[in-house]
């Protein structure tokens, strides 16, 4: 169960999502930590963990009604965020992209209503009380670190991921756009 924990945690720190791509994006323009903004980022997943934990205990996983509106909620956000990002110009070098701050880096996590779902699922088998704070604390542990070995791997290459940082995020934005798609038909 540790193992698998560890292995989800990792695997987890490089699924980049809106809130995670826009601090990297500060991070490799910037050249300095945005820790408020890696705050915010890392409290909306934990808020969204201790949801689903409740949710697993609760007899509202079982509701059919709760999965449809959240997966339609999420694929609406992440349909709007692609679509904001696939629209915009690319911003030339020399301009300072703006600081994002811990406000909007905790709303761009928390607007992945799915997360919910997605954490349930990861801990649904973890029935008992300690397994299942256990494989949290080992899961949440095991992200941060990963996540913020991410982030000083990506600082140190700053210059060759700046020139590709628009692409990237233009990939990352067409894979959104698909997985709302998905997220849509499989609730229709």
């Amino acid at each position: 169960m540790i193992l698998w924990m560890i292995s989800v945690g990792f695997l987890s720190a490089f699924a980049l999502g809106p809130a995670s791509f826009s601090i990297i994006r500060s991070l490799v323009s910037r050249r300095t930590w945005p820790w408020s903004s890696i705050a915010g980022f890392l409290l909306g997943d934990v808020a969204y963990i201790l949801l689903a934990m409740a949710l697993l205990k609760s007899p509202l996983f079982h509701q059919e009604w709760l999965k449809v509106t959240l997966t339609a909620m999420t694929a609406l956000v992440l349909s709007a965020y692609s679509l904001k990002v696939l629209l915009s110009k690319e911003q030339p070098a020399s301009l300072e992209i703006p600081h994002q701050g811990f406000t909007k880096s905790l709303a761009l996590t928390l607007s992945n209503f799915h997360l919910v779902l997605i954490y349930a699922g990861l801990f649904v088998h973890l029935r008992e009380a300690q397994s299942l704070w256990l494989g949290v604390v080992v899961y949440l542990l095991t992200f941060v670190v990963s996540f913020l070995a991410l982030l000083w791997g990506l600082k140190r290459l700053h210059g060759p991921i700046k020139k590709f940082l628009r692409k990237i995020e233009i990939v990352a934005a067409c894979g959104f756009f698909c997985f709302s798609i998905y997220l849509s038909v499989g609730i229709l």
